[in-house]
């Protein structure tokens, strides 16, 4: 017939299981005391750069629907620029880059120009027709195209930040879409 009464061994493993569990309450709260600032650091670093991405997309999609805008926009059509709220065909350009950026650019930091020849040289078609300046492209294209196209480069800078760390980003975009005559 078995007994109900523990063994010497049995009675011994009891008296040190408690024990064991007894010391071991405080270690959870060090470990995630260990490990809270590497969480910190991941969910900061990926909120932040989330953000960034945001920021990113928004400045691409503006170059992109500026770069399409302004290659339907009549060359000559901002000539008289009452026709354009006071604008010329850059500006108009520049303006509707910086207003479908979500507020991500200003205008500073858009540029616009009507270019053509070889992608190595581009020149401005005039210098109403470029935001940087004289008759000066925005970028060299390096496109095979020499037909009129229109040029839009769109930058900002942003930074991604983690708890012991700040990265900073440039965020630049390019576009280019055939001009339509």
């Amino acid at each position: 017939m078995a007994s109900n009464t523990p063994t010497k061994g049995e009675q011994t493993r009891m008296r040190i299981a408690p024990r064991i569990c007894r010391n071991d309450r405080g270690a959870a709260i060090v470990e995630f005391a260990l490990i809270l600032p590497l969480l910190s650091m991941m969910a900061l670093g990926m909120l932040t750069g989330g953000i960034a991405l945001d920021r990113k997309q928004d400045i691409n999609n503006a170059a992109r629907e500026a770069a399409r805008f302004g290659a339907t926009v009549a060359e000559h059509q901002c000539d008289d620029t009452s026709k354009c709220d006071g604008l010329t065909w850059a500006q108009l350009v520049r303006a509707l880059a910086v207003q479908r950026s979500n507020g991500a650019v200003v205008s500073a930091n858009v540029c616009v120009a009507l270019v053509s020849g070889p992608g190595w040289a581009p020149v401005a078609v005039g210098s109403s027709h470029t935001t940087a300046g004289g008759v000066n492209p925005c970028y060299v294209d390096n496109s095979s195209d020499t037909d009129p196209r229109v040029q839009v480069s769109v930058s900002r800078t942003d930074r991604m930040e983690a708890v012991l760390f700040t990265m900073n980003l440039n965020l630049n975009s390019k576009a280019t879409a055939r001009f339509e005559t």
